[in-house]
């Protein structure tokens, strides 16, 4: 459990304690008060908070939580669990997206080297962002699975679409560099 007071002013500094402990996959029981798996590396990350609230002014409280009725234990879960989900349907969305746009792409012929270039840096972003959704998917939200498949199918239209770049325009290594004049 998290429990913190920020100073009122500035704004930034309990927006900055907010957004790390989203940042880290907590859940809000109200405001001011979250709560984290316990683990070591969450338990260093959240005690450089403290120190810095601290020296901002505010103050940060942490300690462990036990539920006594199950019923809150399995609410705390079920919220973790749909928080997880939520942005592994925004990757989802993501990688819809950019299969549609590949769709579109081939459809009207438009085969370049430089959306070959936009995919990659698409596909890199979504990895790098499941990645860091999945190091806070603390209880194995459901999500998880359908995202995993609409990564790999955007994967497979963005190979698809080079594989037709490349087939239409030959592998740059493949092209003959233009003949230099003879002194």
């Amino acid at each position: 459990m998290v429990s913190y007071r920020a100073p009122s002013e500035p704004s930034r500094t309990r927006v900055y304690l907010w957004r790390k402990l989203k940042e880290l996959g907590a859940v809000y029981l109200q405001q001011g008060v979250a709560v984290l798996p316990l683990t070591d590396s969450l338990l260093v990350v959240v005690e450089a908070l403290r120190a810095e609230m601290a020296a901002s002014g505010g103050s940060v409280m942490t300690g462990k939580m036990t539920f006594v009725n199950s019923d809150d234990d399995d609410w705390v879960v079920a919220a973790f669990q749909e928080q997880r989900d939520a942005d592994y349907d925004e990757i989802v969305e993501q990688c819809d997206r950019l299969t549609c746009e590949l769709d579109c792409e081939t459809r009207e012929k438009k085969f370049t080297y430089a959306e070959i270039e936009e995919n990659e840096t698409e596909l890199a972003r979504i990895h790098k962002w499941m990645e860091r959704v999945v190091a806070r998917d603390w209880f194995s939200a459901s999500g998880r699975a359908r995202a995993e498949l609409a990564v790999r199918r955007a994967e497979e239209s963005s190979q698809a679409y080079t594989g037709e770049v490349e087939c239409r325009k030959g592998h740059v290594a493949d092209i003959e560099p233009p003949e230099r004049p003879h002194c």
